[in-house]
C-alpha cells in the first residue's frame, strides 16, 4: 500500500468515526490523554501526534503492557476490551501535541457490524500493527532494567526533563522504588541525568538512547 492510499484509508477511517457521532479531543505533549478503569469509554481514533498506551487486563499479578499509536491508528488494546466485553485499566499519554477522535462503544460495536469497508480498513491496520508489536515485547523481554530504565525517561521526556519520582518509575516498569533510585544514581554518576526532588533532567540523550536500544549495559 502506498502513501496516498495509507492517507486515503487514515481519512476514510477519520469520516466514518466521526459520521457515526465521534467526538475530537486534543492535548498537548506529555499531558494525559486518557485514563479508565474498568470497561473502556470509548474507542479512540489518533487524527494528530502519537499516544503511549500502558494497559492491563483485569486479574491478579497482570503486568503493565505498552503499545503505542500514531496517526490513522486505534488503541487496539482498548478496541479489543470494548468487543469483547472485556475489563481494562489503561492510560494514555500524548508524546508531542495529539488530536483524536472518541467515539462510544455502543456506536463502535454499530460500526463494526454494520460497515464492511470500516471493519476491514480498522482489522487491517491491526494486522500490520501486530508484528511489530509482538517484536518489541519479545525485544524488552531480552533487555536489563537499565535498558529499559533509559527507554522510559526518554519517551516520558520533555524537553529533556521528567517529572516523576522513583516510586512513580518503579510502578511502570514492575520493580522496587529502591532499585530504580539505586540505578538512576548510576546514571548520574557518569553525568547521563541530574536529579532534583521529582524531576530528572537527561544531560546525555545519545547515552540513554544507545542503552535503550540494548547496544551495551553498565554491567558489562
Amino acid at each position: 500500500m502506498n502513501i496516498h492510499s495509507n492517507m486515503s484509508q487514515d481519512a476514510s477511517l477519520a469520516r466514518a468515526v466521526l459520521d457515526s457521532g465521534g467526538v475530537v479531543r486534543s492535548a498537548d505533549e506529555g499531558q494525559t490523554a486518557f485514563r479508565w478503569q474498568g470497561h473502556p469509554r470509548a474507542f479512540v481514533l489518533i487524527t494528530r501526534g502519537k499516544l503511549t498506551v500502558h494497559f492491563r487486563t483485569k486479574g491478579r499479578n497482570v503486568p503493565w503492557a505498552e503499545c503505542r499509536a500514531s496517526v490513522g491508528q486505534d488503541c487496539m488494546p482498548v478496541t479489543a476490551a470494548i468487543l469483547s466485553e472485556r475489563e481494562i485499566t489503561v492510560r494514555a499519554k500524548c508524546m508531542g501535541p495529539s488530536t483524536w477522535i472518541e467515539l462510544s462503544p455502543n456506536s463502535l460495536v454499530l460500526l463494526v457490524h454494520s460497515d464492511m469497508a470500516f471493519r476491514k480498513a480498522l482489522f487491517a491496520t491491526h494486522a500490520k500493527r501486530l508484528p511489530t508489536f509482538f517484536a518489541k515485547i519479545s525485544t524488552k523481554e531480552g533487555l536489563s532494567l537499565d535498558n529499559r530504565l533509559a527507554d522510559w525517561l526518554l519517551c516520558h521526556a520533555k524537553g529533556r526533563e521528567v517529572v516523576a519520582t522513583h516510586g512513580d518509575i518503579a510502578k511502570e516498569l514492575l520493580t522496587a522504588r529502591e532499585v530504580v533510585s539505586r540505578r538512576l544514581r548510576d546514571f548520574a554518576s557518569k553525568g547521563w541525568i541530574v536529579q532534583q526532588r521529582g524531576r530528572i533532567h537527561i544531560d546525555a540523550p545519545a547515552a540513554l538512547t544507545r542503552l535503550s536500544k540494548g547496544c551495551f549495559s553498565l554491567a558489562s
